[in-house]
């Protein structure tokens, strides 16, 4: 890697991301709890709702952190780029935006599902729009791929939002997956796509979850100290937003080396819809740990095997096969 590139991820997609997402949680949740504290000490202890809390901040540090690291790949950050791969940090900050409003208000169901189907598709359409005939063909087979992108990113991100949910479903046996298992989570699924979107021809792709994996680190942190803080309620949305952003570009974009390899990544997350009721939160993350192995791992092999000469295929090189001869 170019050292100036090294030192600009070190710094605008690690350090400055991580250190924010560190400390304005930590100050959010603890004036939170001390003002929670004071209401139930007023009230008599009644209790809280566990919805309660700066569920907004999360998103919106995702968000950053994820266009801090499109900063110092690109090394740059135009308003309205031309160029669709350029608009990486335009497409997550569609998404973040309807994430916050998930965090300030508890929505309708209905609402929060046509509000994601409206981010993801848009998403969709920023990264995607300059290839209409030249990837897809025309604008029908456009529009399909697009409602397709849109839908099963907005039915992934609700079904995990919901499960997530202490007050969905409301069975007595329904625990919301602690913080810091799904941190963890989201952790090894970011950093698990980063060489397999390499080895696809999508160096950026393979950088862009650095600045998630800052960010959910120091959230891991947090997430400790505060036993309220989860991912649900807009985290999730724009989690789900980074393999949307990254499969588009690598299939849309550069075109993957072997798609199948790039499926499986899509089908990483879907280890946090693992119903486990009642378990522990230990045994939830390594179910979804095993289970990442198993895809991630699936996902690399799959993509070395295709990539390694074979018996009885010619790998030779002639360098003057391309020159017409005499």
């Amino acid at each position: 890697m170019d050292p100036q590139l090294q030192q600009r991820m070190m710094i605008y997609a690690g350090l400055i991301p991580g250190a924010v997402a560190l400390v304005l949680p930590l100050a959010g949740w603890y004036f939170h709890a001390f003002r929670a504290s004071r209401i139930d000490h007023a009230e008599g202890d009644t209790p809280r709702s566990a919805g309660d809390g700066p569920r907004w901040l999360l998103p919106l540090l995702l968000g950053l952190g994820f266009a801090g690291a499109d900063y110092a790949a690109n090394a740059t950050l135009h308003l309205w780029p031309d160029g669709n791969n350029y608009r990486f940090t335009h497409a997550i900050a569609l998404i973040t935006l309807v994430a916050v409003i998930e965090g300030f208000f508890r929505l309708p169901l209905l609402l929060a599902m046509l509000l994601r189907l409206l981010a993801y598709a848009g998403a969709f359409w920023m990264l995607a729009e300059g290839y209409i005939d030249g990837v897809f063909g025309g604008p029908a087979p456009f529009v399909g791929w697009l409602l397709v992108a849109g839908i099963g990113a907005m039915l992934l991100a609700t079904a995990a939002d919901r499960a997530d949910d202490p007050h969905y479903p409301p069975e007595a046996d329904h625990a919301a997956t602690p913080g810091w298992v799904d941190a963890i989570t989201w952790i090894v699924i970011a950093a698990g796509m980063m060489p397999i979107f390499y080895f696809n021809n999508f160096a950026i792709g393979a950088r862009m979850p650095a600045g998630i994996i800052a960010v959910l680190t120091s959230t891991l942190i947090v997430s400790l100290i505060f036993k309220d803080l989860r991912l649900s309620r807009g985290g999730i949305t724009v989690l789900i937003g980074l393999p949307l952003t990254m499969l588009t570009g690598s299939f849309v974009q550069t075109g993957a080396a072997f798609p199948p390899s790039l499926v499986l990544v899509a089908l990483a997350p879907c280890v946090v819809l693992l119903p486990m009721p009642a378990s522990s939160p230990v045994r939830r993350l390594l179910a979804r740990l095993i289970l990442l192995v198993v895809i991630l791992g699936s996902a690399l092999a799959t993509l070395q095997w295709s990539q390694a000469p074979h018996p009885g295929e010619d790998t030779t090189d002639d360098p003057y096969a391309d020159y017409p001869t005499e």
